[in-house]
């Protein structure tokens, strides 16, 4: 049975074979590949099942079939099955019908020849009709984005809920952590700084009913957002949100006061005052509501349609469940079993629960207009991109997307890495995985959608691990990270839609690249006009060991790429030089068996060294000029905008002079991940003294000016 196991995973996609982060030739345990496979709906307990999913996966596949979507390149020929030879058309309410014969390829395959105005068309052959998706030559680049043959930009990376507001008055207050109206501010305050882009941390839809839920990379649908980000008075107005505050009582107000003053966001007190606050908002919203506010909700219902009614259908069924005696129990056994969402009893929960539905949909209107009004304001201050909005790898598997979109996913498994150099055990990030037999079914529908509500209110798209477009490492539902498989999926596919979603958004992609990467991959980025990361730690020559390794000189970075000084996973330029990253490594037990402090803490000395080394050769200082005690930020920012990257982004924490990073991989509760807030509010942060002379070179350096 092995050799028809073997032949069953590579069909499905899964790699039995990989090599790991030393360069070790590894296989995959047999018993992983079965459970993977189950996950997969590909049962292969025995010869009998084997055949059968062979059987099923060749059917779907079969080179006759027509697809439920063909993709090619504007201008270029494309393959069709050779049961469409013959006459084809192709059309679309955009442009005039084009319509041909199918003419052979040197290997006597039938081909079209597709339009030359990228876009969606229905392709009519023989056969029958499909979905034709033609995509650019490559994404818009940033010298098409930013009107300049070779363009040096910069921007800011920030998290959403670390921002503060000035404002005393609890209408216009954070109200416990930064919100899409203190983004709006700090937009305004960077592109009047000379910032052309805003990069910012996920603010995908949470979990309404269980605020201890909060990193934004694990998300409860990366279809809608957080409506905890909402700025209710930038909608709606002063006066509705004065009134819902005063109902609320003194107390309540004080106490978001008070919350709002910690330099640590308390998420469920602050989560349950901000809902509390969008619910008197809801109960009072058809009394005080325009004319044009209603008309505007109504239309983002309808835009909406089905996947925003099953996202307000979920949270509504989460706060009912949750009330229930035995919960979380109850609302746990309900979400392992992933009930229908069409059936009968959710359906008439839904008609019973209209209003709440209704208020969750409210709720997410006023985070969606929100966040518009803040790239608006981006791009009014002068902003060439404007936000950047990031894209989180996967969701929860308890998650509203997991159980209403259930058809999309691998069931069963989840994404994760393999063990490596910093993290021995492998990691198991505890998400969904998009399955690559429904993409094609679907004609790539579950794929497309994540893209569009990205773009829908910025001017890029940060992808987070774009790694998984290639492959991802699966991990069966209870096995330990060390267990699993890579994942193939349909890469250049993939690539060519976000190209397509890209110049219909005239939007930048940039594609988190950083770890383990294929050979090539790299490339095929830059040829579908994706922009990469270089980032600052991870910049070392390749010759000699990582101890003797130096950093490389700017102008030797590869230049299609964001250049970044650090990543919310990694330490500060502070945290880094102090060594804090290590503190709280060694001191909540992170180290790996092989890993000693001082092993770590004399390696440090000696990158620190090295980094000096490179920043004064760079800057041309004397040779002799001693590394100081504490972090050169501003030399390491004026090192890293010397790069040839075309965009240059500085996390605000690197801006602000912070210490400690805002995620430490693999921390538990005594680290506060997602937690940690600004000092200085959004709006006055950039004048700072400090924080405009560490900004000072890459405002001399890159860029429009002022």
């Amino acid at each position: 049975m092995t050799a028809s196991l073997s032949a069953l995973a590579k069909a499905a996609g899964l790699a039995e074979h990989w090599t790991d982060a030393h360069q070790r030739a590894r296989v995959v345990a047999p018993d992983t590949l079965r459970a993977l496979l189950r996950a997969m709906d590909l049962p292969a307990d025995s010869d009998a099942d084997i055949r059968d999913s062979h059987e099923r996966l060749a059917s779907a596949r079969g080179a006759a079939q027509l697809p439920a979507m063909l993709v090619g390149i504007a201008g270029g020929m494309l393959k069709v099955p050779p049961s469409c030879a013959g006459r084809y058309e192709i059309s679309a309410a955009h442009a005039r019908p084009l319509a041909g014969e199918t003419t052979p390829d040197a290997a006597g395959q039938p081909e079209i020849a597709l339009p030359t105005v990228p876009g969606y068309y229905t392709l009519a052959l023989r056969a029958g009709a499909t979905l034709l998706a033609v995509a650019p030559a490559s994404a818009p680049t940033p010298s098409q984005l930013l009107g300049e043959p070779r363009p040096r930009a910069w921007g800011l990376a920030v998290q959403v809920y670390s921002l503060r507001r000035a404002s005393d008055d609890p209408v216009h207050a954070t109200q416990g952590h930064g919100d899409f109206g203190a983004l709006r501010e700090l937009a305004a305050s960077a592109g009047a700084a000379g910032a052309d882009a805003l990069a910012i941390s996920p603010v995908h839809a949470m979990f309404a009913a269980d605020p201890e839920q909060y990193s934004p990379y694990s998300p409860s649908s990366r279809l809608f957002l957080n409506t905890l980000y909402a700025d209710p008075a930038a909608v709606l107005g002063d006066r509705p949100v004065r009134a819902a505050l005063a109902r609320m009582g003194p107390l309540a107000q004080q106490a978001l006061h008070a919350l709002d003053k910690q330099d640590l966001i308390d998420w469920p007190q602050t989560a349950r005052a901000r809902q509390r606050l969008l619910r008197e908002l809801h109960r009072d919203f058809e009394r005080t509501a325009t004319p044009q506010q209603r008309q505007a909700l109504q239309a983002f219902r309808a835009a909406g349609g089905q996947s925003l009614h099953d996202h307000a259908l979920f949270e509504a069924l989460h706060e009912h469940l949750g009330r229930m005696p035995g919960a979380p129990r109850a609302w746990t056994a309900w979400a392992d079993g992933l009930r229908d969402p069409r059936s009968a009893e959710v359906r008439d929960f839904a008609q019973a629960q209209a209003a709440e539905l209704d208020f969750h949909i409210f709720a997410q209107w006023l985070a969606a207009v929100s966040l518009s009004q803040a790239q608006q304001t981006a791009r009014r201050a002068g902003m060439r991109v404007g936000l950047i909005a990031d894209l989180a790898i996967g969701a929860s598997p308890a998650g509203s997307h997991a159980w209403s979109h259930q058809a999309d996913l691998v069931r069963h498994a989840g994404v994760g890495a393999p063990p490596d150099i910093y993290n021995p055990q492998g990691q198991a990030w505890g998400l969904t995985a998009l399955s690559p037999q429904a993409l094609r079914q679907s004609g790539y529908a579950a794929f497309l959608a994540l893209l569009r509500a990205g773009l829908a209110h910025a001017g890029g798209l940060r992808i987070d691990h774009i790694l998984g477009m290639a492959r991802l490492w699966l991990i069966p539902k209870g096995a330990p990270a060390s267990d699993g498989a890579y994942l193939r999926y349909p890469l250049r596919t993939l690539l060519r839609l976000t190209a397509l979603e890209a110049w219909r958004h005239q939007a930048l992609v940039i594609g988190e690249n950083l770890g383990t990467v294929p050979e090539g991959f790299d490339d095929t980025l830059r040829d579908h006009g994706l922009l990469g990361m270089d980032v600052l730690w991870f910049m070392r020559d390749a010759a000699g060991p990582r101890r003797a390794a130096g950093f490389v000189a700017p102008e030797a970075w590869p230049a299609p790429a964001a250049a970044m000084t650090t990543t919310h996973d990694l330490p500060t330029l502070a945290g880094w030089w102090r060594g804090r990253d290590l503190d709280w490594r060694s001191g909540l037990g992170l180290l790996g068996a092989d890993e000693r402090e001082a092993d770590l803490r004399a390696q440090r000395q000696a990158d620190r060294e090295c980094l000096w080394q490179a920043v004064r050769d760079h800057a041309r200082l004397p040779p002799d000029t001693p590394a100081p005690a504490q972090a050169p930020s501003a030399s390491l920012l004026a090192f890293v905008a010397a790069t040839p990257c075309p965009l240059a982004l500085v996390p605000l924490e690197d801006a602000t002079g912070a210490i400690d990073q805002p995620n430490l991989p693999g921390a538990d509760s005594r680290h506060p991940n997602w937690r940690q807030r600004q000092p200085l509010a959004a709006a006055d942060c950039l004048k700072d003294p400090a924080v405009r002379e560490r900004l000072a070179p890459l405002r001399s350096l890159r860029g429009r000016k002022p």
